[in-house]
């Protein structure tokens, strides 16, 4: 008489059961999704048009340039000076319009204004950035994502004096609306720069804003 041999319950339930899907398989698969980090570029997801239509379907969301993040990401002030980082060098300091863009989201300018301290050898020419020499005091600089920005009453400054008022005005009210701009502030501290540069212009734009109360853009 034969005795049949089986295997013991305890062992048949130790194997675990096979994986319902193989993640790096999977992702083979289906070439049609690309893995992308934080900041994409076209290289990313496979070439220039792509880049385009991901961004024409809503998939991506432009940040400068040739960089986007994915439309699942908030887009914070980090997120810009990211995607601005490589164009602003050491030593160097985001100004003007760009710094607005990058503290309050606000419109993004053609150019970045980059400021370059006196001594310093001028940036060599790339496209999207404007090097300009300026004295910026510690104090009136942060950081943010490791790029040096001016902060919210400089750039208020900067902005008043250098930038048409059509265009200036706007980017003043977001500074206003996000970052809380004193504007009285910025007024005074002008005042006590005798030889700034467009300090007329400046008083008048300021002013105005100033007038406008808490009246939104």
């Amino acid at each position: 008489m034969s005795t049949a041999t089986t295997a013991p319950a305890d062992t048949a339930r130790a194997r675990p059961d096979p994986p319902a899907s193989y993640p790096p398989l999977a992702r083979l698969l289906d070439p049609g999704v690309p893995e992308v980090g934080l900041l994409v570029h076209p290289r990313d997801v496979g070439g220039a048009a792509a880049f385009q239509t991901l961004q024409h379907e809503g998939a991506l969301v432009r940040l400068w340039g040739e960089v986007a993040t994915t439309s699942a990401v908030p887009v914070t002030s980090t997120l810009r000076a990211l995607a601005v980082r490589d164009l602003v060098p050491r030593r160097t300091v985001l100004g003007g319009l760009g710094a607005a863009w990058v503290l309050a989201g606000t419109r993004a300018p053609s150019s970045l204004d980059v400021l370059y301290p006196p001594g310093m050898h001028r940036p060599p020419p790339v496209s999207g950035r404007a090097p300009r020499q300026a004295t910026v005091l510690a104090d009136e600089t942060v950081l943010v994502a490791g790029v040096q920005v001016t902060g919210v009453q400089r750039t208020a400054i900067d902005i008043a004096s250098r930038v048409r008022r059509d265009a200036a005005l706007p980017a003043l009210r977001g500074l206003r609306r996000t970052c809380r701009l004193d504007v009285g502030l910025a007024l005074r501290t002008l005042e006590l720069r005798y030889r700034w540069q467009g300090r007329d212009a400046a008083r008048g734009v300021l002013t105005r804003l100033l007038a406008e109360g808490t009246e939104s853009v």
